[in-house]
């Protein structure tokens, strides 16, 4: 067997069957690499000298998964909103830390990834648990990457459950009229009116301020949104996606409601006195503090049943403003404006209740790719 040392930080040794072995010794221990190449050996100990002069340590190669997630999700919580925060959290201790914590950084393979996706599945776990699970634990793999903890991400070589279609629950014209008709006079019926005609997200209602509401232009500006933590209170953070941040053209009716709100807001803080906590909320709760999400959540399908309507999700409010107007001639960029998506993301979800959509192309390129009946007399041969 040839021996190869590298000046004084480690050596490169070939072994029996072909392959080459690098090692390094760092506090005491020792570190392994194995390759087909030599090559592959030599740039593997200058990394790990690099690493080393960065303060890595022989303790850093044992870290286990679970440890090594810890400082992760602790990195993440400077880096993501509240909400994301809390997600990954919740998968993290409810999934991956019982089941995949215990097993050494470096040691984890793709084989035991697979095998516990496949678990999930047939245990009965939902896809989007699953890929959910699959988000977080591939994102905490690359950091470790990053960070030379480990070659390549186990994550990357894994087959994850296809993720169906989404069953998207509407109402049309006609029940969004019987509902509106149903709450008037409801405490929330500004609230449920503006869902309906903007199609914004529950949290961006939540966390919509008065300062939000451009009267001279009939427009909301979609600033923020309001999130309650697990932990209880509430937060304000950025929207969704940076296509959340964006204006929103009013029209009269939705003025009309605002204007009204703004009066009822105004009744509600001289009744709650000192009690009133001043959050400039456009819809508050009785002493000025946001409303829970949860019980929009819950009130919405509660009051759909009262009505004798279909029960949809309140979510599903979005999606049914986004159909009307697609279904009325709005053209797809306005409406994707209006919602905060990407064009892309629209179309995927709502391109179906486009009317006519491919009926007109259809007819576009039959006109333009049927032949121009000529009178073939008019061509002679050449003589």
């Amino acid at each position: 067997m040839k021996k190869h040392t590298e000046r004084g930080t480690g050596s490169i040794r070939q072994l029996a069957n072909g392959r080459w072995r690098a090692e390094i010794r760092i506090n005491g221990g020792r570190l392994s690499h194995y390759s087909e190449r030599q090559q592959d050996c030599r740039d593997w100990i200058r990394k790990i000298q690099g690493q080393v002069d960065q303060g890595l340590s022989y303790d850093d190669e044992r870290i286990t998964l679970g440890t090594f997630m810890e400082g992760w999700l602790g990195n993440k919580k400077l880096q993501v909103r509240m909400a994301t925060f809390e997600q990954y959290s919740s998968i993290v201790k409810t999934y991956l830390q019982p089941n995949l914590g215990r097993i050494r950084l470096r040691d984890l393979s793709s084989g035991q990834v697979q095998d516990y996706y496949d678990q999930l599945s047939t245990s009965g776990k939902g896809t989007r648990t699953i890929r959910l699970a699959h988000i977080v634990l591939h994102g905490c793999l690359e950091q470790a990457k990053r960070l030379g903890l480990i070659h390549r991400n186990p994550t990357e070589f894994c087959a994850l459950p296809r993720q169906g279609e989404k069953d998207i629950q509407i109402w049309n014209e006609d029940q969004v009229a019987q509902f509106l008709n149903f709450i008037r006079g409801h405490k929330n019926e500004h609230f449920y009116y503006l869902a309906l005609g903007t199609g914004m997200r529950r949290g961006e209602l939540l966390g919509l301020q008065w300062k939000d509401i451009n009267w001279s232009k009939s427009q909301i500006l979609v600033r923020r949104e309001c999130f309650h933590p697990a932990g209880g209170g509430f937060v304000f953070q950025s929207p969704k996606t940076k296509l959340g941040k964006r204006s929103i053209q009013l029209g009269q009716g939705v003025v009309e409601h605002l204007r009204a709100q703004l009066q009822l807001i105004d009744l509600e803080r001289k009744m709650a006195r000192d009690a009133w906590q001043d959050n400039d909320l456009v819809f508050p709760s009785m002493v000025g503090t946001p409303i829970g999400a949860d019980r929009i959540s819950h009130e919405f399908p509660a009051l759909t049943k009262l009505a004798g309507l279909p029960v949809i999700r309140f979510h599903d409010c979005r999606h049914t403003a986004a159909s009307i107007m697609l279904s009325h001639g709005i053209p797809p960029v306005i409406v994707a404006g209006m919602l905060g998506h990407s064009l892309s993301i629209l179309m995927t979800t709502y391109a179906h209740y486009i009317p006519g959509s491919q009926d007109e192309a259809a007819r576009v390129m039959d006109d333009i790719l049927s032949p121009i009946p000529i009178n073939i007399k008019q061509f002679k041969p050449n003589s």
